[in-house]
């Protein structure tokens, strides 16, 4: 009698520790390794249990549901967060700045995903709000502070041509 017990409760617990073995999620990628290039982010990815791995960008990875649900919630919750950086980051960018033959700053900018350099005056980023917005706040305030600082220079320049026009009447 004890032995078919012991027996009943042993198939009880094999058979609870099969279904949560059936119930339990186990996800069949893993991310290994966070790439970054030209201020692209990038993920490799790996199949658990193969030796198989692919390169792709975040933002590829979550507008796939099927291939989402493939992966743990810590690597959703990563891939979320290089999603939303790769989305949220700065079109344009300040390379560089020089001064022109005509006194005003020029700055050489770079579109994010663009091999092609721009280069334009405070005056021209300025009418382009959309180029404005899109840049680094810190890039944005670089460009105010020259347009600022060249009307300075404009207003001194003609200030000093009616003063000079007022002396020589």
């Amino acid at each position: 009698m004890i032995k078919i017990i012991t027996q009943k409760i042993k198939q009880f617990f094999e058979s609870i520790k099969k279904n949560y073995e059936k119930n339990t999620f186990r996800p069949k990628y893993k991310v290994i390794e966070i790439l970054e290039e030209e201020d692209q982010h990038y993920v490799m990815i790996q199949m658990i249990n193969k030796n198989i791995t692919f390169n792709a960008k975040p933002e590829e990875i979550l507008a796939n549901d099927l291939l989402v649900d493939q992966f743990s919630p810590r690597d959703v919750r990563a891939l979320t967060y290089l999603g939303y950086i790769g989305i949220n980051s700065p079109t344009y960018k300040i390379l560089a700045k020089k001064l022109s033959q005509n006194e005003k700053i020029t700055f050489v900018l770079s579109k994010k995903g663009d091999k092609k350099a721009i280069t334009k005056t405070a005056d021209e980023i300025i009418q382009e709000t959309d180029m404005i917005l899109k840049m680094h706040p810190h890039d944005a305030k670089t460009v105010g502070y020259t347009l600022a600082s060249e009307a300075i220079q404009d207003e001194k320049k003609q200030k000093e041509m009616l003063l000079k026009d007022k002396k020589d009447e």
